[in-house]
């Protein structure tokens, strides 16, 4: 039943918004910092400039997540009022589907930014030495952040409407841009919203601080990888994964007992 909802979610975004924002929004950002990074004179060594591409994903991404969740919300309203939804047999995994595909969506567009800035700044400007797998391991710190967000989001899209999951994430934005000031600096292991750019900027703080020469695993990924996201520590590991199955424990008696949305615009 799964499978079947998600390849018809799968359908249903092929020629949709969502689809084209999920590609063309990584390449029209990565591209624009490229581009202030090339007429910029000094004022920021090359740790900060990577740093400070990876904080505007962190603190932009909630954001998204509560707009793309509001389309695919609005998407089965457009549908016949959730009727196709709430017919089905199975409305745990229609919802989660739904919650899988953006998700999945969302790591390809954070890979695929991570992959054109890293390239861009290294080969193209000529600046940093970091190595790809640097890159590719903040963004994907972004997206694990991400994911108990989307679980959040879908469930006040679904109850309250579009106008409540945006509106709550552009509040997690601020909140994520707000924590990465002084603030922040003992609580946000805590704060949930924080973690799409307080993660990835705690591991490049380690990963760029200690450069370590040489490979893990016979790979061609940086030792620094691992050095860096440990240094992280347990904690946050585990408040993560513990937040993580609260939210998935409170999504699906949510999607268990939904019957209609009860929409406030």
């Amino acid at each position: 039943m799964f499978m079947r909802c998600l390849h018809a979610d799968f359908y249903k975004m092929k020629r949709s918004s969502v689809l084209v924002a999920h590609i063309v929004i990584p390449i029209i950002v990565s591209v624009m910092f490229l581009l202030y990074y090339a007429v910029s004179g000094g004022g920021f060594d090359e740790a900060d400039k990577i740093m400070a591409f990876y904080e505007t994903l962190g603190v932009s991404f909630p954001i998204l997540i509560g707009i793309f969740t509001a389309s695919t919300m609005e998407q089965e309203q457009n549908a016949g009022a959730f009727q196709n939804l709430l017919t089905l047999k199975s409305k745990t995994a229609a919802l989660f589907s739904k919650v899988v595909v953006l998700v999945l969506f969302s790591i390809v567009a954070l890979i695929l930014s991570a992959v054109l800035f890293g390239y861009g700044f290294e080969n193209v400007l000529g600046q940093g030495s970091a190595g790809m797998g640097v890159y590719i391991a903040a963004a994907l710190l972004i997206w694990l952040a991400g994911i108990p967000l989307y679980i959040w989001h879908t469930i006040l899209a679904y109850l309250f409407g579009k106008g409540v999951t945006i509106g709550a994430g552009f509040f997690s934005g601020l909140i994520s841009a707000l924590l990465l000031t002084d603030l922040g600096m003992y609580i946000w292991k805590i704060v949930p919203f924080s973690w799409t750019a307080r993660m990835p900027e705690a591991y490049l703080g380690i990963a760029l601080g200690n450069s370590v020469e040489g490979t893990v695993a016979g790979s061609k990924l940086p030792a620094n990888f691992i050095f860096g996201f440990a240094g992280l520590g347990l904690s946050i590991c585990m408040i993560y994964l513990v937040f993580l199955a609260l939210s998935l424990v409170c999504y699906f008696g949510f999607a268990r007992n939904y019957e209609r949305s009860r929409i406030v615009e």
